[in-house]
């Protein structure tokens, strides 16, 4: 791996810095590209290969690799203009735009029902259902004879993509090695390494994996990838070193509190204690806490406040109790999530992999569609000039949950969903700000604070829970929620000063660096 170190050594520190974030993502590949334009089709052919069917993107690369005279292979060269011409993208006026959930599906089927041989809304199509598993569109994608004949070569790839959505993995694979030799210009290591490893190739991917760096040195996820299956990483588990107290506060939602309960009885925890508030509920909650005594006896304590105090008050309430305090270590676990049976031993693994950290977390997956991915490990963008902002990098957005974020690394900020705290670390940058009531960007601000006053977090990216409280465009939220989520927003954005916020974007890409390039001299 001695020329990957050297690549890495030869780059710019602003394009290692953006970088080492990691290399998917269409906003962060163009980033990418504009900081390294002699880069530029390297990165928009990654984008390309992501989503293969998006126009928009094989017209830009088209226009790149023209104006820097860069060499496409001739049937590669032809399909892009092939696309270029094929598609008609939507206008900014096109209802599609704004529409969302069943109405976008809606407005979907209208089209393919008036344009059966536009491909460009069978992608839309595809791309709009697989959050909501709505496979009968994506079927009507993958009907070879939808497919115009100039873009037939690219029907594989896209096969693939939807095998793997599907959970076939055997199928992706295939498709991947049916591919028509232009296809292979694009590199196909992310897609051909996840395949082999759910089906149990381990060996296999890692040769993939290694082979994939080697010809393309900025591949910054499938080197962590490999890293972490060289050194069986992602299969480490281990007790958490040290008495550990569970930790819950929830208020008005009963079924969901149930559940997550029901999960944690049923995983490998030690016996860990578990601490619930109740925070002024006033629907089935109580009753549902009552039974849960009854099933574990002194191993759940409950704590009941008359009124909801928020969840940031709510932290600090459960972390001042004398049986917390007497612990080790405390794990913070949203009252709407489903964990995996060895959850506590994935973190517990996180721990003896990265002892320095004070904070470990984990991957955040949509529990109604594990596809789609909600969290993963943060470290804030460079501030915008003049500008006194903290801009977080969201590379897990543009695309569905092939593995890419299944690595182990230091990092500025993880989910408070579920994540552990060391309890010797929490008075060097106190507790949860209550500022940041009745809740969001409590977890986020506070790992800030522990990262400025020189600590920082860790992400277990082999851990992935599944959480029920939808995020982005899917997400449904009141009117109050979405207020308070606003005010919290400015209140985070202003806490800090700009040099702050420097601070943290400065020192947490020189984390990531160091935490990679070591990882290439082991390797």
């Amino acid at each position: 791996m001695n020329a990957v170190g050297e690549y890495w050594y030869r780059l710019t520190p602003a394009l290692r810095r953006r970088l080492v974030l990691g290399a998917v993502g269409r906003e962060q590949l163009f980033a990418l590209g504009a900081l390294a334009p002699v880069m530029a089709t390297d990165f928009l052919v990654a984008a390309w290969a992501d989503c293969p069917l998006d126009g928009g993107l094989a017209k830009a690369l088209d226009a790149k690799a023209t104006g820097q005279r860069r060499f496409l292979p001739g049937p590669f060269s032809d399909l892009l203009k092939s696309q270029v011409s094929f598609w008609s993208p939507p206008g900014e006026d096109d209802p599609w735009r704004a529409a969302a959930g069943e109405q976008r599906r809606a407005l979907l089927r209208e089209r393919l029902a008036a344009e059966p041989k536009n491909l460009f809304w069978k992608l839309a199509a595809w791309e709009a259902a697989w959050p909501e598993a709505d496979w009968e569109l994506v079927d009507l994608s993958l009907a070879e004879a939808a497919w115009p004949r100039t873009l037939v070569p690219l029907r594989h790839r896209y096969a693939a993509q939807v095998h793997l959505c599907r959970g076939d993995a055997f199928a992706a694979l295939a498709s991947l090695n049916a591919a028509a030799p232009l296809d292979r210009f694009v590199d196909d290591t992310p897609l051909r390494a996840t395949c082999l490893l759910r089906m149990g190739r381990r060996d296999e991917a890692v040769a993939v994996l290694r082979e994939g760096v080697k010809r393309s040195p900025w591949r910054v996820n499938e080197l962590l990838r490999l890293s972490d299956l060289v050194f069986d990483v992602d299969s480490d588990v281990r007790p958490v070193p040290g008495p550990c107290a569970i930790l819950l506060y929830s208020w008005n939602k009963a079924a969901e509190l149930d559940a997550t309960l029901a999960s944690i009885a049923a995983s490998d925890t030690g016996g860990a204690p578990i601490f619930v508030l109740d925070n002024g509920s006033t629907d089935a909650t109580p009753q549902v806490l009552t039974a849960w005594r009854v099933r574990l006896r002194e191993r759940i304590s409950v704590v009941t406040l008359p009124v909801n105090i928020g969840a940031p008050a709510a932290r600090n309430w459960l972390l001042s109790l004398p049986e917390v305090r007497a612990c080790a270590y405390a794990a913070f676990v949203d009252d709407d999530v489903s964990l995996p049976p060895d959850w506590l031993l994935r973190l517990g693994a996180a721990v003896a992999r990265v002892p320095d950290a004070s904070v470990w977390g984990c991957r955040v997956v949509d529990d109604a569609c594990p596809l789609v991915i909600q969290n993963v490990d943060y470290t804030p963008l460079a501030p915008r000039p003049g500008e006194q902002l903290l801009v977080l990098a969201n590379l897990h957005r543009d695309a569905p949950d092939f593995g890419r974020f299944d690595y182990l690394r230091p990092c500025v900020s993880v989910t408070g969903c579920c994540h552990l705290l060391r309890m010797a670390d929490i008075p060097r940058a106190g507790g949860f700000d209550i500022r940041f009531s009745p809740s969001q960007y409590d977890d986020l601000e506070r790992d800030l604070r522990v990262f400025l006053a020189g600590g920082f977090v860790a992400y277990q990216g082999h851990l992935a829970v599944r959480h029920k409280r939808r995020s982005g465009a899917l997400a449904q939220r009141s009117e109050a929620e979405i207020g308070g989520a606003t005010a919290n927003a400015h209140k985070l954005q202003t806490k800090h000063a700009a040099a702050d916020f420097q601070a943290l974007h400065a020192r947490g890409a020189e984390l990531l660096v160091r935490d990679f390039l070591r990882r290439i001299a082991e390797l």
